[in-house]
């Protein structure tokens, strides 16, 4: 099928907004400008009185524990109805042994995912090792999380082993603070930078929140970006049309809280999914994506430094 989105306002690393019309070919994005498509008869479709976003990436916590019914009502209710058309689905392991099987498991309940989903793991502080680091590599696991206490010493790991396990593959590690308290907290959170830069490894000081879009710089470490996140020729067709309040398109994306604001239109690969309160949960039309080079546009579009 081919159509043309019209008078697109189109929203670029969450607050640019660029004007365009989009030829859609097969599902995906063909061609992109700025002006009309003036010499295609192809069917018209005019957006201009929404805000077009990218389908919004979110971590999810533990959902390979769940049995059907439960992972159906929790993935509609806290994903699809927010505008999700990709998962990060985050595995908890308490040793290195476990990752291999636990990984299994959760591919098993996520073949019956609506939408794509990647996958990362947590493991307690203590537990990193090089040996880990390599199964990830392996594994194609491009995102650690690690459960971090008041009391965890940072430099009990050796920081240089692991980075000469990541070889060609910079996993990049989140910290995840656990019963400290706010001052406490910023210090850690100090120092973890501090080292972090000094080993020059991929990272973040936050810990993103399950069931919110993922910031465009954590996309682009993990490697998720471009391939979801960004509306592209050549990309797959998911976004989300935001419907804007009395014609004010430019108030709406100075204040378009994700939390808050909910897409009126969600498409997946080019299948509507989502219309006003009418969700479409079709199990098993997610895919599983992995990540072929983490970081690699992040170094080569920002101006920042990879660990910033």
């Amino acid at each position: 099928m081919e159509y043309i989105m019209e008078a697109a306002n189109m929203v670029k690393n969450k607050n640019t907004l660029l004007k365009s019309n989009i030829l859609v070919k097969n599902n995906k994005i063909h061609y992109m400008k700025e002006g009309p498509f003036t010499s295609s008869r192809s069917m018209r479709m005019d957006i201009s009185p929404y805000v077009l976003t990218p389908g919004h990436v979110m971590l999810a916590d533990n959902i390979e524990q769940m049995p059907f019914q439960e992972f159906k009502r929790f993935i509609t209710e806290n994903y699809l109805k927010k505008g999700c058309t990709t998962l990060l689905s985050l595995i908890t392991i308490q040793r290195e042994q476990d990752l291999l099987s636990s990984l299994k498991k959760a591919k098993t309940i996520l073949l019956n995912s609506p939408i794509d989903y990647y996958f990362a793991v947590r493991i307690p502080f203590h537990k990193l090792t090089a040996s880990f680091v390599r199964q990830c590599r392996r594994l194609k696991v491009s995102a650690v999380f690690l459960q971090m206490e008041d009391h965890s010493e940072l430099s009990s790991i050796p920081w240089g082993w692991i980075k000469d396990a990541l070889y060609q593959f910079p996993i990049t590690f989140l910290p995840c603070w656990q019963n400290i308290s706010p001052t406490k907290n910023a210090k850690k959170k100090k120092e973890w930078k501090a080292i972090m830069k000094e080993e020059r490894l991929s990272h973040s000081v936050h810990c993103p929140e399950a069931g919110k879009p993922l910031d465009l710089d954590l996309l682009m470490k993990i490697g998720i970006y471009p391939t979801k996140g960004d509306l592209r020729v050549g990309g797959e067709l998911d976004y989300n049309l935001y419907l804007s309040p009395e014609g004010h398109i430019i108030e709406t994306i100075e204040n378009l809280d994700y939390d808050s604001h909910i897409p009126e239109v969600t498409v997946h690969k080019g299948t509507i999914i989502r219309v006003g309160e009418n969700v479409l949960f079709r199990p098993g039309f997610g895919n599983e994506c992995t990540v072929t080079i983490p970081g690699h546009f992040f170094l080569n579009e920002s101006s920042h430094n990879a660990q910033l």
